[in-house]
């Protein structure tokens, strides 16, 4: 039987890597204590694979093409397609085998997701992927979920989604680990994106650490608009937690980081 060894969440702006100190240093040393603390605990989980819920950011799919959410299948993942963002491309081992026992859970909890063998990785993956893995050797499983264009998956929609990966994971062999990346308030472009809303946030991270699960699932679509259309990748974070059902979140750390245009928190599912 599989088991769930590791659950987590964290943000993924792409200036966490690309101008990281351009951070205030406290706000800094924070953010990267509680990143260390979540990378020293999956590394004792010791897990076969990484499951790693995030978005995509027009790399692999534009509105002619874009599903709501996709199981990727591939044997082997390149990624970042950034130059900008000062990380060498590297090649990273997936796991396929487990990418379609996700999807045949799915399906039969009445969740048809997409699936492809062939996506390239950006930041929304690799920057946590080099945070929490920083020799990149740990097979993972992308599954993509549409933050960029609506219509959305519902919040109910992704703890549901959650629920069937915890389906398969629990009917593997494997040793697994999963973490949802991205958000929280941003509008990254927008005439906005210099205004945070550390209170959507923090409302949030509460929300997760009184493991308020009916509440988190009752957030409007227009309470996470105004925290800026890159709040939309909370879903992450909630898919995260129907993985994590029986876990309770703890949050590491949040700081409302103007120089990356993020909300930017760590939390671990215990």
């Amino acid at each position: 039987m599989g088991s769930l060894v590791f659950a987590g969440a964290m943000s993924h702006a792409p200036g966490i890597a690309a101008f990281t100190s351009a951070a205030e240093e406290g706000q800094r040393q924070r953010f990267f204590a509680a990143v260390e603390q979540a990378r020293e605990q999956l590394a004792q989980a010791r897990p076969d694979v990484l499951v790693v819920i995030a978005p995509d950011h027009f790399a692999n799919f534009f509105i002619d093409n874009m599903p709501a959410a996709c199981v990727t299948t591939a044997e082997s993942y390149v990624g970042p397609i950034e130059d900008w963002l000062g990380m060498p491309k590297t090649r990273i081992p997936g796991a396929p085998a487990l990418a379609r026992s996700i999807l045949a859970r799915a399906f039969a909890n009445d969740i048809e997701p997409a699936f492809s063998e062939s996506v390239e990785l950006d930041h929304g993956v690799m920057v946590a992927l080099k945070l929490l893995t920083p020799d990149l050797d740990i097979p993972i499983v992308w599954i993509m979920q549409n933050c960029q264009v609506p219509p959305l998956m519902s919040l109910k929609r992704c703890y549901a989604l959650g629920r069937a990966v915890r389906e398969a994971i629990d009917a593997s062999t494997l040793r697994v680990a999963v973490v949802g990346t991205g958000g929280l308030s941003h509008a990254p472009g927008a005439a906005e994106a210099d205004q945070l809303d550390p209170a959507f946030d923090r409302h949030f991270l509460s929300l997760l650490d009184q493991n308020a699960i009916p509440e988190v699932l009752a957030l409007t679509n227009e309470r996470i608009d105004a925290a800026g259309f890159g709040a939309w990748e909370i879903r992450q974070w909630v898919t995260a937690l129907g993985v994590a059902h029986d876990r309770k979140p703890r949050t590491l750390a949040y700081e409302d980081i103007h120089a990356w245009d993020t909300g930017c928190a760590v939390a671990l599912y215990e």
